[in-house]
């Protein structure tokens, strides 16, 4: 029993050191979004640019770890269905963290996700004292590809980013006032070129 469990300790001791020990180079990452995709449901006013970044860590046997975030800018959002008045915002995922796995050595491809809890937003309603929004959650999944040249990367990666806001305010009907709440989600996709140094 007693060398059973020292050999399970060695084993479970040795095998990450084998892991980081891996012929594959680790990886520091940078990425910055170029082009942002986002579609508004009848809406011929409405225009979206994003902002941000994504920072990684990849170990040398493909396991990455960072932090990313994304800023969508809105501009001519309409401020009802019924009214011609726009505004402009903008939606903040606020830090995400993130998880992938990067496959491959010279040519790579990198998968993962990530997820955030603290979005934030500057939108506000004309003559609405009452209005709110509070931030609920954010994620994000990403697909990227990766050449390396000596101890340098260029990098191409496809990020899709979901928020989830609560919005609320007082209505006035009939002389009487009656609360308004609802769950808003604002997607977007982005585009990002990156930066690599392999070591």
């Amino acid at each position: 029993m007693y060398k059973k469990l020292v050999t399970f300790l060695v084993f479970s001791l040795y095998a990450p050191l084998a892991a980081f020990s891996a012929d594959d180079p680790s990886r520091a990452r940078l990425y910055m979004p170029v082009s942002t995709g986002v579609s508004f449901s009848d809406c011929t006013t409405c225009g979206g640019k994003a902002s941000g970044y994504a920072a990684r860590y990849v170990f040398g046997f493909g396991l990455g770890l960072g932090v990313a975030s994304s800023k969508l800018a809105l501009t001519g959002w309409p401020t009802s269905s019924t009214s011609a008045n726009t505004i402009d915002f903008s939606v903040d995922t606020g830090p995400m963290m993130d998880i992938g796995y990067t496959f491959g050595s010279d040519f790579t491809f990198t998968l993962g996700l990530g997820v955030g809890s603290s979005p934030s937003s500057d939108k506000s309603l004309p003559g609405e004292a009452t209005y709110k929004i509070e931030g609920k959650s954010a994620s994000n999944t990403f697909l990227g590809l990766g050449y390396n040249f000596g101890s340098i990367e260029i990098l191409l990666a496809l990020r899709t980013i979901h928020t989830t806001f609560d919005e609320s305010f007082t209505m006035s009907l009939l002389g009487m006032e009656f609360p308004y709440l609802a769950e808003t989600i604002y997607d977007w996709q982005t585009t990002d070129i990156g930066i690599g140094f392999t070591f």
